[in-house]
């Protein structure tokens, strides 16, 4: 006997909310919710059957209230969304961003229309950070705008693809934006140590700020690294050991937890293909 969805919610003509044994389904696909009433039966069928995403048992009261308190186009553009990001990606996400993105994007489009402007102070790190979601958060952009008819700003896309990686890597949001808010504090303070100005488009920007995420969650979870680095390194690079020094006792301080000698020297390193390339 085929599997049966109950259609609890018609978000739109292409995204429905239904049920089946108690669980929570979102189904995404065009003209899905056309014709459709709640109550009605929907068979899984081999031609739709991936398109059934399901919200986690831990998330399905949060996303109730997100149901009953947000506009069903809100709702439905980021269902949109999270299933285009998906299938972008090849790869399922983290049910919790059902209700992260939602109330994200309903925060956001309420700022918009009321003319408050939104800041987001870390986009050049988020762009080069993540490159692969902050290309779909573009998309995203366009694709509420389509949808809602209202036009959020640039520094939208840094946050939506924050969101994205956070789903991609089970990891909060409130983390990812901590890794990447202390990635820019440290680039901050190696200018200004330094006194250097620093071309973020440059690819020894990207990779110094890249191996900064690694190591500051390496750090954070307690996670080392074989040295394979020459001993003589810290002679050849003292200036730059000096700075790297301040900044791992700088994310100490921040993070609360010790760093490991080796990544002083692999910072440096780091540091010293910067200043060359200056």
């Amino acid at each position: 006997m085929d599997k049966e969805f109950v259609v609890s919610k018609i978000l739109s003509n292409n995204v429905v909310i239904c049920e089946k044994e108690g669980k929570l389904y979102v189904l995404t696909g065009k003209g899905i919710g056309f014709g459709k009433s709640k109550g009605d039966i929907i068979k899984n069928e081999n031609s739709i059957e991936k398109k059934f995403v399901a919200i986690d048992d831990e998330d399905k009261e949060d996303y109730f209230k997100i149901l009953q308190n947000t506009e069903k186009s809100i709702v439905a553009v980021a269902e949109e969304i999270i299933y285009m990001a998906s299938q972008k990606l090849k790869e399922p996400l983290n049910s919790h961003i059902h209700v992260g993105l939602v109330d994200h994007i309903n925060f956001a489009i309420r700022r918009v229309s009321e003319g408050i402007d939104i800041v987001n102070p870390f986009l050049v790190e988020i762009q080069t950070l993540y490159p692969i979601e902050y290309s779909i958060a573009e998309e995203c952009i366009h694709l509420i705008e389509d949808r809602i008819g209202v036009k959020l700003p640039e520094s939208e896309i840094g946050f939506i693809a924050l969101h994205i990686y956070s789903a991609r890597v089970n990891q909060s949001v409130s983390d990812s934006l901590k890794y990447t808010k202390l990635v820019k504090e440290i680039i901050n303070f190696i200018q200004k140590d330094l006194d250097i100005s620093i071309n973020e488009k440059s690819l020894e920007y990207a990779r110094l700020i890249s191996h900064l995420r690694y190591a500051l969650q390496r750090v954070d979870r307690g996670k080392t690294f074989e040295n394979f680095l020459s001993p003589n390194l810290e002679k050849r690079l003292k200036k730059e050991f000096k700075v790297s020094k301040k900044v791992c006792t700088y994310i100490e301080k921040r993070l609360g937890k010790p760093v490991p000698d080796t990544e002083i020297g692999y910072i440096a390193i780091h540091i010293a293909r910067l200043n060359d390339s200056i």
